[in-house]
């Protein structure tokens, strides 16, 4: 369900970069470390990882149309740049407050699994922590702010993450 705000957008987001610059910036950097290196883990049978990889990917795309969509059929727009009118509490949001975030860890951790590579599954912890305290953060005080006591009780209800 979506719940409309009962305020104005008194202030901006600023985010210092984008969310998927924030993260993209260290998984990027895993895979050109993969790729000068060839940083791949030692395993016997890697058909159950590289399996394992692709359904993670699959996930991570599915969390992101997923959320796209739910944000979409409330009038909201997914760049966190926009200003939020509304609250979006159905689809995706009603089990996590970043879902959207979910889908490039779970995308990240596929590719890493799929290329085994620890280069690229280390990234994804210094990808996720840099999203947690550069975008994470600002966006919860954001709508704190914007959307008020509405935005409190839906933190009670539903976690951060999963």
């Amino acid at each position: 369900m979506a719940n409309q705000s009962r305020g104005s957008d008194p202030v901006r987001l600023n985010l210092i970069v984008a969310p998927p610059v924030t993260f993209g910036i260290p998984f990027g950097a895993g895979v050109a470390l993969h790729v000068m290196t060839g940083g791949e883990i030692e395993t016997g049978n890697n058909i159950i990882a590289v399996g394992f990889g692709i359904v993670l990917v699959a996930v991570g795309l599915f969390l992101a149309g997923w959320t796209t969509i739910a944000l979409r059929r409330a009038g909201e727009h997914p760049h966190p740049s926009r200003a939020t009118a509304t609250l979006v509490t159905d689809g995706p949001f009603r089990f996590s407050r970043n879902p959207i975030y979910l889908g490039f860890v779970s995308l990240a951790m596929g590719i890493g699994l799929a290329l085994n590579s620890y280069w690229v599954l280390g990234s994804v912890s210094v990808a996720f922590i840099a999203l947690q305290v550069l975008v994470v953060t600002r966006e919860e005080r954001y709508l704190e702010t914007v959307i008020g006591h509405e935005y409190a009780e839906y933190r009670k209800r539903v976690r951060r993450w999963l």
